[in-house]
């Protein structure tokens, strides 16, 4: 299921957005966040009453200046009055938020899917070191791995033997290969072979999107290609206690504030 709905919004994705890839990362992140912020402003037009909105935010600003003026002369019975009055005005404000919320989910989902599998990294460039690393078992340590020679594709070595590490979180063993690759139209498929298994790690180089960098292939068996997580102007980073890799802070970061861009300028309530 997760699968076919991430297949999906690749496919939609690519064919409205793809051609952005080609810009810098940066822009890029731009691009997809301004358009989310769009949605979540116009799905406002078909899913709320814009007239009462207005109204809405008249009574509120009316009611505020009263208020100040009832302070001001010291008159509680008025105040009172005013805020039961701003708190039921509030309320139908915060009944019409919902709908649009509704109709907004399915696209926002897909664009931020579509993020998470175009963004988050930096596609390895032709020429440049690209590690691919096989984690196993802590106690595949001292065994040999060796990645089957490739077609365009260099390597520090062929043959690795495997170390354990256990430093780092859970122990585990660890070989790495610094690969470096031509640039190609089509994924390479580099074979490792460990323990009398083949196991396949498709990389793509060269071009405007990458492969998975992270495949299981079961029996705690996981082969990495290293890459460069994107971070908006190289420095904004994520926040791994909440899951939130680099990007998606970006994305948020850009998106809430051009939402409240976007209405005014608009004129949407």
């Amino acid at each position: 299921m997760l699968e076919a709905w991430n297949n999906a919004c690749l496919y939609l994705g690519d064919l409205l957005l793809g051609w952005s890839l080609r810009l810098p990362t940066d822009l890029t992140l731009f691009v997809v966040a301004i358009l989310s912020a769009a949605v979540l402003t116009l799905v406002r037009l078909g899913t709320t009453n814009q007239d009462r909105l207005r109204r809405v935010a008249a009574d509120r600003k009316q009611l505020k200046r009263l208020t100040r003026e009832a302070k001001s002369r010291r008159d509680r019975e008025a105040v009172a009055r005013h805020r039961r009055t701003t708190s039921m005005v509030t309320l139908i404000a915060l009944k019409a938020e919902g709908l649009p919320l509704l109709a907004a989910i399915l696209p926002i989902a897909v664009l931020a899917t579509w993020a998470a599998l175009r963004l988050d990294y930096h596609p390895p460039r032709a020429g440049e070191p690209l590690e691919l690393a096989l984690y196993t078992p802590v106690s595949a340590e001292g065994e040999l791995a060796h990645v089957v020679p490739t077609d365009g594709v260099e390597a520090d070595g062929w043959v690795k033997r495997i170390e354990a590490v256990t430093d780092e979180g859970p122990p585990h063993g660890m070989a790495v290969w610094e690969l470096t690759p031509a640039a190609s139209p089509e994924p390479y498929e580099p074979v490792l072979r460990f323990r009398g298994r083949n196991l396949t790690h498709p990389v793509l180089v060269g071009q405007a999107s990458y492969t998975p960098p992270i495949l299981d292939h079961g029996g705690e068996v996981i082969t990495e290609t290293r890459l460069r997580q994107v971070k908006l102007f190289g420095v904004v980073p994520g926040i791994p206690q909440i899951f939130f890799p680099p990007w998606l802070v970006a994305y948020l970061l850009i998106t809430i504030p051009f939402v409240f861009v976007l209405k005014p300028l608009l004129r949407i309530r």
